[in-house]
């Protein structure tokens, strides 16, 4: 026969509990010991989520600069013949204190079907021979922008500007912090269809996590060949005054690409040097 469960005895110097009040004990322990438990396995739960997000998250990026990561070395240029021409077009400088003085448009041509973007012509032929070459070692480059008229650029900066607006700065510093990343209007280099904003196809966002895919390791070590520079490096920014972006080209031909790839110069830095001498 069950026997029933009895209070424990009483204990010297307490009052000995009522079944009731043991009973009523017993069942508060067990609420805490439920609770402790669920509040333990929401945590574990939302600590999961955390971590699950964080690995998606991270996966394809890990994956693009370790798991099948490609290096390609950059040729040796000769630059033994190399003869500068301050009046290459190509090697016009347009930025943030030299402006754009010729207001014609360029003769332009689709560059990239696949976008519609446009640059100037033998640009957009060097795009085209340069985006195929990629493609036979399995990178798949997208022109993002090229050319783009005086009220487009007028949009992107007015665009980039009022972010920071929203952010509460003053309109002095709003304008300035908006034309290291966006160029002024008639001060953006995209008016001459010589600039061309680039990503590719794994990776579509204009970040500097561009820098670690093979599709920007690829144009640094070959863009050069193809007539392109990046134009704004990481380690000019106080030359240039634009911030790092990894995805911003220009087309400067090819001859005066190499010398300016060789060199390790900005375009600010190779025209002055070369001007100087």
């Amino acid at each position: 026969m069950e026997q029933k469960q009895r209070p424990p005895a009483k204990s010297a110097g307490r009052p000995r509990l009522t079944r009731e009040q043991w009973l009523a004990r017993r069942r508060r322990r067990r609420i805490r010991i439920i609770r402790n438990w669920i509040l333990f396995l929401s945590a574990c739960a939302v600590l999961v989520g955390l971590m699950t997000g964080v690995i998606l998250w991270a996966l394809p990026k890990i994956s693009g600069m370790l798991g099948d990561r490609q290096e390609f070395i950059a040729p040796s240029y000769d630059l033994s013949g190399y003869v500068f021409d301050a009046d290459d077009p190509y090697l016009v400088l347009v930025n943030n204190n030299l402006p754009q003085t010729d207001a014609e448009t360029p003769v332009l041509e689709v560059a990239d079907s696949t976008t519609g973007q446009q640059l100037e012509q033998e640009a957009a032929q060097a795009w085209k021979a340069m985006a195929s070459a990629a493609q036979k070692v399995g990178i798949q480059l997208t022109l993002v922008e090229g050319y783009q008229t005086p009220e487009r650029q007028q949009e992107a900066f007015d665009a980039r500007k009022q972010i920071y607006l929203d952010q509460g700065m003053t309109e002095e510093k709003a304008d300035s912090r908006a034309a290291a990343i966006v160029p002024r209007p008639g001060c953006n280099e995209s008016g001459t269809g010589l600039a061309a904003d680039i990503l590719s196809s794994d990776y579509t966002t204009l970040d500097t996590g561009f820098a670690d895919t093979d599709a920007f390791r690829w144009l640094s070590a070959y863009g050069a060949d193809y007539g392109f520079i990046l134009r704004w490096p990481e380690d000019c920014q106080a030359v240039t005054g634009m911030v790092y972006q990894p995805w911003h080209w220009r087309y400067v031909g090819v001859e005066n690409a190499r010398a300016i790839a060789a060199s390790g110069l900005s375009l600010e830095e190779f025209v002055a040097v070369h001007q100087l001498s």
